[in-house]
């Protein structure tokens, strides 16, 4: 008996204990109620008074001490997921938000119609935060009409020649990646089945636009071709074959030279030469004359023929190049997706090069200092430093495409600048940052250095 009361109090236990750790849970994360924003969710009557809250509902938490007293007809900024438990916004600024609610409107009165709700907001708007400029190099100074433009950023220029991503054409398995191998002479080199003798590849390859990258199986495609050559082979002896054409006049000829004697033999002798004869000797001669016209039309066929073989060695041809991977562009390769020995799907990605001989700029102007109109088609000097190298490098450019967009009185810029080399790699990479200077009273055409921007 004592055991079954016992259980039958443990569940009560239980949920006491839960009701106990929900009602200290809730009073952790409520605010304080002089921490609220004032706002009242019953407008009152206009006939009737709005009776005074309770003395004891006013109360007032002390302020932290380490925050200092909110400043008079201060603001709050509206960012409701930033306020703490105190109703403070975490950035500090002395900023808080108080709250205290009046009673309901005694029975009778008229029943609420609307929300009103007042909130104080700063009469000064918040600055916008000031954009990274790098400081200029030793020596360079601004000019009357330069412009110095703020958080410069160098990318990959938008636009057809200046980036790609290399694909495969067909299906098939990958044989061949590389660069192609070339002798003394500039010549490619071949191996003994026709696939080009490949430099294996890797990323940082500089390439050349053209240039074979990669071979898929083509074995089949190289039998095809081979048996289209030798059909074109004997398609051109059949061409050049006359014999026929010379047997056939030949024929002729005598066919009417025995025509006309049997003609003559009866003009001197009258019937000595059978009529039917004499025909028979007409029809031998007509049936050469037709001879000839046969060669001739089976030699034209022939001619024709050599034409259908040397479309089909065009078409194998065709076959053959699309199994070749070449570059598109001239420049580096920037990242490998597939390697020798897998299989390809028509489409799939293989290679991507990058073209930086050319840089795209991207950089802000402050309105209030210079219109997107004023910096159009001007020219621009970029200064960057590379690393392991002391002095920074000076390039020449062109802004191409001023936005005539603002924002917050800012606007964007794009600059097409010419990329210089110190040994053997690029100073200007996409993602760094770098000095750009616009020269307001020097007019340059963009398509000097391209157009980046699209």
């Amino acid at each position: 008996m004592s055991f079954a009361l016992k259980s039958k109090r443990i569940p009560a236990l239980f949920s006491a204990a839960a009701g106990l750790f929900l009602f200290a849970l809730t009073f952790s994360f409520a605010p304080a109620r002089g921490d609220l924003p004032e706002m009242s969710l019953f407008p009152q009557a206009p006939d009737q008074e709005q009776p005074a809250p309770a003395e004891e509902e006013q109360v007032q938490p002390a302020a932290p001490a380490e925050n200092p007293a909110p400043e008079a007809n201060d603001g709050m900024n509206l960012d409701i997921g930033r306020l703490d438990r105190s109703g403070r916004a975490p950035d500090g600024g002395g900023r808080s938000v108080t709250f205290s609610d009046r009673p309901l409107p005694p029975p009778g009165a008229r029943p609420p119609q609307r929300l009103n709700i007042q909130v104080n907001v700063p009469r000064d708007r918040v600055p916008m935060p000031e954009l990274e400029t790098l400081p200029l190099p030793e020596g360079v100074e601004l000019g009357e009409n330069d412009v110095l433009a703020k958080s410069a950023l160098t990318e990959i220029p938008k636009g057809e020649g200046y980036e790609a991503t290399v694909s495969a054409n067909t299906q098939g398995k990958l044989i061949l990646l590389g660069r192609q191998k070339y002798d003394e002479n500039g010549n490619p080199m071949t191996d003994e089945d026709g696939n080009p003798v490949m430099i294996p590849m890797h990323r940082g390859m500089q390439v050349e636009e053209g240039e074979i990258l990669g071979v898929q199986f083509n074995q089949a495609a190289h039998a095809r071709r081979t048996a289209a050559e030798r059909e074109l082979e004997v398609a051109k002896k059949e061409a050049g074959k006359q014999l026929e054409v010379e047997v056939a006049e030949a024929s002729k000829n005598v066919a009417l030279m025995e025509y006309k004697r049997a003609v003559n033999a009866n003009k001197r002798v009258p019937n000595s030469v059978s009529e039917d004869e004499v025909w028979q000797k007409r029809f031998e001669w007509y049936r050469g004359m037709k001879s000839e016209d046969k060669a001739k039309y089976d030699l034209e066929i022939a001619a024709l023929a050599v034409d259908v073989k040397e479309a089909a060695i065009a078409i194998a041809d065709a076959d053959l190049e699309e199994r070749l991977i070449r570059a598109p562009l001239s420049g580096q390769v920037d990242d490998i997706f597939k390697n020798k020995g897998e299989w390809l799907r028509e489409g799939d990605n293989v290679l991507h090069v990058l073209r930086l001989d050319k840089i795209n700029i991207t950089a802000n102007f402050d309105s209030e200092q210079v219109s997107p109109a004023m910096i159009q088609g001007k020219a621009v000097t970029v200064y960057a430093t590379k690393a392991g190298v002391a002095e920074p490098q000076k390039m020449e450019g062109v802004i191409t495409y001023a936005r005539p967009v603002l924002m917050m009185n800012r606007f964007v810029a794009y600059a097409a600048v010419n990329n210089v080399k110190v040994g053997d790699s690029w100073v200007l990479i996409p993602g760094m940052r770098v000095n750009l200077i616009v020269h307001k009273d020097k007019a340059v055409d963009p398509a000097t250095f391209g157009n980046p921007q699209e």
